[in-house]
């Protein structure tokens, strides 16, 4: 199980803060995000990619933008928007 924070517009837009998917790859995890939760497909999600004024954030260590990356259990994804911060 992979979970996945979300911030700011995310947030918003799926009115939760975090939510849980199963999958291997940043590519599944957010095909499943925008399974779950529609509200975030074309807005912050396409057909399994993140628009780009948005990032996503493996465990707080690094920024993945690449689908293939690989997922294990317990990872946790953070997903804001680019211009988050000061």
């Amino acid at each position: 199980m992979i979970s996945v924070e979300l911030y700011g517009v995310p947030r918003l837009r799926a009115g939760t803060n975090l939510m849980r998917v199963e999958a291997s790859t940043v590519g599944q995890a957010l095909v499943e995000l925008s399974r779950i939760c529609p509200a975030l497909e074309d807005s912050v999600l396409h057909q399994g990619t993140l628009h780009e004024a948005f990032q996503l954030s493996l465990n707080g260590d690094r920024f993945v933008s690449d689908p293939r990356t690989p997922l294990q259990k317990g990872d946790v994804l953070l997903l804001l928007s680019a211009d988050v911060g000061g």
